[in-house]
C-alpha cells in the first residue's frame, strides 16, 4: 500500500490549488498555517485505524486544518480574504443546534434526526459551518464516538 502521509507541504499545496487561498491573504511562512496544519493533526486520531485509510487520512487533515484556517486566521493588510469568507460562510454566528420539534396551542410538528446528529457538540456545530470541516467531520463521525467527545 503506498503511504500518502500529510505533510505541511502538502498542506499548503491543498490551501493554495484546490481551497484557493491567495499568497496575499497569508504568506506560506506565516506561524498560523504551522498552528492550524499542527493543530489538524492533533485533532485527527491516530491509532484508531484512520491511518490504514491513507488518502483518507490525509485529506481529513487536511480539510480540518483549513476548517481551522478559516476560522482563526488574521487578515494580511489590505487583503480581506478571511474576514470575507467568514462572512460569506456564517463562520463564527451562533449555532445552538439542530431544532427537533414546535409547538403552539393548535398545532405541532417534528422532525426526527439521528442520534449523532442530536448529540453534536459545539466543536462539531463549529466545524458544520463551512464545507472543510464538514468533509473532516463526516470522516470522524463515520470512526463512531470514540475520535472524540460527542457521547
Amino acid at each position: 500500500m503506498i503511504q500518502i502521509p500529510p505533510t505541511f507541504t502538502g498542506f499548503l499545496n491543498f490551501i493554495r490549488n484546490n481551497v484557493g487561498v491567495p499568497v496575499e491573504a497569508i504568506a506560506d511562512n506565516n506561524e498560523t498555517l504551522q498552528c492550524v496544519y499542527a493543530a489538524a493533526l492533533e485533532w485527527v486520531p491516530k491509532g484508531l485505524g484512520l491511518e490504514c485509510l491513507p488518502v483518507i487520512y490525509r485529506n481529513t487533515v487536511y480539510n480540518l486544518g483549513t476548517s481551522f484556517l478559516l476560522r482563526y486566521a488574521d487578515d494580511t493588510p489590505p487583503s480581506t480574504y478571511f474576514a470575507d469568507m467568514r462572512d460569506k460562510l456564517g463562520i463564527g454566528r451562533a449555532a445552538a443546534g439542530i431544532m427537533t420539534s414546535a409547538a403552539d396551542q393548535g398545532t405541532s410538528g417534528s422532525t426526527v434526526i439521528g442520534e449523532a446528529m442530536s448529540n453534536l457538540s459545539l466543536a462539531d456545530l463549529m466545524m458544520m459551518q463551512d464545507p472543510y470541516g464538514e468533509a473532516a467531520l463526516a470522516v470522524l463521525m463515520e470512526m463512531g464516538s470514540h475520535w472524540g467527545m460527542t457521547p
